[in-house]
């Protein structure tokens, strides 16, 4: 994936054997400045409609996908994953010093293990739910895509008190060190049909 976000195309794109080691050089690099961190937490949902949906606690998300998202669902998971500053911080160095092809390839790292610690997390809270019959919807949505705006982040960033992994929210609602993110996901029951 990292070198797919690189711009690398298997069937395109071609890259001499010198060229491809160091690129696997500077991603385990990378990797090795990431910070990776996660936290999740289990929402009931109290009421909802084609606009809205509001969980137990008051808070309430304005957005016709995000309910349409919902749609099966009686809870929902927030979840939001970091891979720290080290990497953040490094990337601009790298930029700032002149070796800005490394800059992108660190920016690519932390990319993708920021989304991948995600895609963990989902698997580990479906093996979990499984025990239920329930599961997350395949797709999980983030404040600031569609029409969930992005004010939502400081919403969920308190409910799952994200100063804990160091993470720091702007008056404009984004996340400090910026390879962080935020998203839900539904939960909904298995069908027995399956």
């Amino acid at each position: 994936m990292i070198f797919t976000r690189l711009g690398y195309r298997k069937t395109t794109t071609l890259i001499d054997k010198a060229y491809k080691k160091k690129l696997e050089s500077s991603i385990k690099t990378g990797l090795s400045l990431c910070d990776t961190k996660g936290v999740f937490q289990r929402c009931e949902i109290i009421s909802k409609d084609v606009e809205f949906v509001e969980l137990g606690n008051g808070a309430i998300f304005q957005s016709a996908s995000l309910s349409k998202l919902l749609e099966n669902s009686q809870e929902l998971v927030l979840m939001a994953a970091t891979v720290g500053s080290g990497i953040v911080e490094r990337i601009s160095k790298e930029i700032k010093s002149g070796d800005a092809a490394f800059g992108v390839v660190l920016d690519a790292v932390a990319s993708e293990t920021a989304d991948s610690a995600l895609d963990w997390m989902m698997n580990f809270i479906n093996r979990m739910m499984m025990r239920e019959a329930r599961r997350l919807t395949r797709m999980r949505y983030s404040p600031g895509y569609g029409d969930l705006p992005l004010s939502c982040q400081k919403i969920i960033y308190d409910m799952l008190e994200l100063d804990r992994l160091d993470l720091n929210i702007t008056e404009k609602f984004m996340l400090v060190p910026e390879k962080s993110v935020i998203a839900i996901a539904g939960v909904e029951g298995i069908d027995s049909n399956e």
